[in-house]
């Protein structure tokens, strides 16, 4: 699916290269009409989703509104034709080239299984299990987006497998949930093939909130300065495979990763750089089993996206940014952030993480990298300015440094840059 974004730039691009003579203007007017033929989402079809959802929630206001009256028997007859009702309806769309329409019938179908559910155990005072019902939430939406290849359907099923696994998950006070993957890996196989961001989203949210709970029942234990660590290598990982989806194209899925990644790398960072603040933060936490498993795994993709990579322009600077934001937890487990040299080190780290980001973005063009290269280093600097490192001396001469470096780094690309863009001829 085609981005806004993408819309505006090629559209400003085709104006240009018209304008240079680059491209024709009939030739301009294919790219249009052909970008166009792929559109987005269609209003009448957008406009009868909603309506489909306004329908079900009349339908479920009136059901609960009489609820009390209506015979047991009844009612089960009415969850029954609701459900076959709808998914009808979104076979009969579909057969007719309705894709919007039959998706909004199956997801209201779906959302019908799933109150039934409920009202069902509510009807027959059975065992308060929400996890399990959950769960058959989850596998019910995952029959409608197989069958009538349903993306709300298969949005759903993502919601509920989350909602089944964080339940067992804190029933069974932080235990891995291993199960998770029996209806995860089908939903993703389901996501992969599909052309929805929303869906392609919704597989890398589910994985990532599985992760979350690896470490345990860290919620109700109390919170571990180890889980920093463990965040940001996560974080770090996902990173790495949406640069590599990006850098390989087709992989849309993938790519989800990025925006993610980039989010819980950022803020992970920044709030270890809060911590050299403080002479409590800086302690260093508890390393367990699945911090090395992560920072295994994130250092091996990150040695795949540097090394595989077509474009290095932008995947190296990538990797050196990933690096480095990985050694600030180790220099915490070295016990030297609580002096001044390693709130230097962590600091100088952080901003370092942050310019190789924005090299990145800029050297291979992704506005992803830039953005969250230059908000890290907009607010590493804010967080230093908000309590000093040492004395405001000591402060002052950090910057000071850490200023001229930046200039002469500036100096450096430009040369190099210019020397780059000279002709050949000129160069010899």
């Amino acid at each position: 699916m085609l981005t806004g974004s993408y819309r505006k730039r090629l559209e400003a691009d085709l104006i240009r290269w018209v304008g240079e003579g680059l491209v024709t203007a009939e030739a301009a007017g294919a790219i249009r009409r052909s970008v166009a033929a792929e559109g987005g989402f269609k209003l009448p079809g957008l406009l009868g989703l909603f309506g489909g959802l306004l329908i079900a929630s009349s339908m479920a206001a009136f059901v609960a509104a009489n609820w009390e009256l209506i015979p047991r028997l009844l009612k089960l007859a009415a969850i029954l034709i609701g459900v076959v009702a709808a998914l009808g309806i979104a076979a009969r769309l579909d057969s007719r080239g309705s894709r919007m329409g039959a998706d909004a019938a199956a997801s209201c179908g779906v959302l019908i299984f799933g109150a039934g559910i409920a009202l069902i155990g509510q009807m027959y005072h059975l065992p308060a299990d929400w996890p399990a019902g959950a769960l058959l939430v989850a596998l019910g939406a995952l029959v409608v987006a197989a069958l009538l290849r349903s993306n709300g359907a298969l949005a759903i099923a993502f919601v509920a497998l989350c909602a089944w696994s964080g339940g067992r998950w804190q029933e069974s006070q932080g235990a891995l949930h291993l199960a998770f993957f029996l209806v995860y890996l089908p939903a993703l196989w389901l996501a992969w093939g599909r052309q929805n961001r929303l869906v392609h989203h919704l597989a890398v949210l589910a994985l990532a909130f599985w992760l979350v709970m690896v470490p345990g029942d860290w919620v109700g234990r109390g919170f571990d300065y180890g889980l920093l660590a463990y965040g940001l290598a996560i974080s770090a990982s996902f990173v790495a495979l949406g640069a590599m989806a990006l850098d390989r194209g087709g992989l849309a899925l993938l790519g989800c990763c990025l925006p993610w990644g980039l989010f819980g790398f950022v803020l992970m960072l920044d709030f270890e750089l809060i911590r050299i603040l403080d002479l409590y933060g800086s302690r260093a936490g508890r390393a367990f089993w699945a911090n090395y498993a992560a920072y295994a795994a994130a250092f091996a993709a990150i040695a795949a996206c540097a090394g595989l990579a077509r474009d290095r322009r932008f995947a190296w600077p990538l990797a050196l940014a990933l690096v480095l934001g990985l050694v600030v937890p180790l220099v915490f487990w070295s016990g030297l952030a609580t002096g001044l040299a390693g709130k230097v080190v962590v600091a100088s780290l952080v901003l370092g993480s942050a310019i190789a980001l924005v090299v990145a973005g800029v050297t291979g063009g992704v506005r992803r990298l830039t953005l969250a290269g230059s908000g890290m280093f907009g607010l590493a600097i804010l967080i230093l300015l908000w309590q000093t490192i040492g004395t405001l001396l000591d402060q002052s001469l950090f910057f000071l440094v850490a200023g001229a470096l930046l200039l002469a780094l500036a100096g450096a690309a430009r040369r190099l840059f210019a020397r780059l863009a000279r002709p050949a001829g000129e160069a010899a």
